[in-house]
């Protein structure tokens, strides 16, 4: 199991899926007390108005509704133990906010797999490799499970020191192996690359690459893979490539990429580094540090926390 953690805090409102309208309505005015007809009935109270999402110029270019969720966010977040790191981008208009880890570096772990998936599904469609059945039958494992095995035969089979160079172009500036064999396994990023990674797939990937990614990562498996930004919830449509890993003695990594939202409207990307806990022995720094995520995710798409997600740290990342 090789997904990732380490580092040091930092953390992330709002515009989303429809803000509230204040309402107002005019005074009604009495009849008065004629003698010849009973007075008229009392005016109708007028109607309490919504209350209106204050913008708080927390994160420009969203709307206010998202704005205050980005504050509840960073309220949220406010006294969390270890590093955070996240970037939350509106593809409708362009918006972007990362907080103040956003460009901080982090064990990839197997949010990296997202990234090998779309280089060799990229070159697949140019034509300068031919992926068989058995190489998309380990791409579904690798995606759906993050079954590390597969991800690495794809590894050796395919790739090298090269990917680095190729995923620059995804907007993955940061990212940089950690071992002098280069593999997918060790390496570092930042949430800013991450969050780029997903908009590359969305925007700029070919059409068949980008569907086929959308439609995994909506339907991965819901034993392990199903918090972070699954924490959006049903309505929003989410999907999501996540990575953990626990590096002894007592450091866990939470990571999570995805899309949420009508038409994969937003994007999100968080990287956790949490330590003091014991990996070997206890799993609660890996319950911990998903519940953190898909809370975030949850404040910012649905407005509210929600039920902590239930997952298995020993099942493959």
């Amino acid at each position: 199991m090789l997904c990732c953690l380490l580092a040091a805090l930092g953390v992330a409102g709002c515009g989303l899926l429809g803000g509230h309208s204040g309402q107002t309505a005019a005074a009604q005015v009495g009849t008065p007390v004629l003698a010849s007809r009973p007075p008229s009935p009392s005016p109708t109270p007028s109607p309490t108005p919504s209350p209106i999402p204050t913008c708080s110029g927390i994160a420009p270019g969203f709307s206010c509704e998202m704005q205050q969720r980005i504050g509840d966010v960073l309220s949220y977040l406010a006294g969390t133990p270890g590093s955070i790191g996240i970037v939350v981008h509106d593809r409708a208009t362009g918006a972007v906010w990362g907080n103040v880890n956003a460009s901080a570096e982090y064990p990839a772990a197997s949010t990296m797999k997202l990234a090998m998936m779309t280089d060799l599904l990229q070159r697949n469609a140019a034509g300068s490799i031919h992926l068989t059945s058995t190489d998309m039958a380990e791409m579904y494992q690798a995606l759906y499970i993050s079954n590390d095995d597969d991800a690495n035969a794809l590894w050796y089979r395919y790739e090298d020191a090269s990917f680095l160079g190729r995923i620059q172009a995804f907007g993955m500036t940061h990212a940089r192996f950690t071992s002098s064999a280069p593999n997918w396994g060790f390496m570092y990023c930042s949430a800013q690359d991450l969050d780029n990674l997903m908009n590359y797939v969305l925007h700029d990937a070919p059409a068949s690459v980008r569907d086929y990614l959308v439609y995994r990562l909506q339907h991965v498996s819901a034993v392990d893979q199903q918090w972070g930004v699954w924490g959006a919830g049903p309505a929003n449509q989410p999907g999501n490539k996540d990575g953990w890993e626990w590096d002894p003695p007592d450091v866990w990594i939470t990571n999570t990429v995805g899309f949420a939202g009508v038409g994969q409207r937003f994007t999100l990307a968080i990287m956790y580094s949490l330590g003091g806990y014991d990996g070997s022995a206890d799993p609660t720094g890996f319950n911990y540090g998903i519940d953190k995520l898909s809370q975030v995710a949850s404040l910012l798409f649905q407005g509210h926390v929600t039920s902590p997600p239930t997952a298995l740290p020993s099942a493959v990342p």
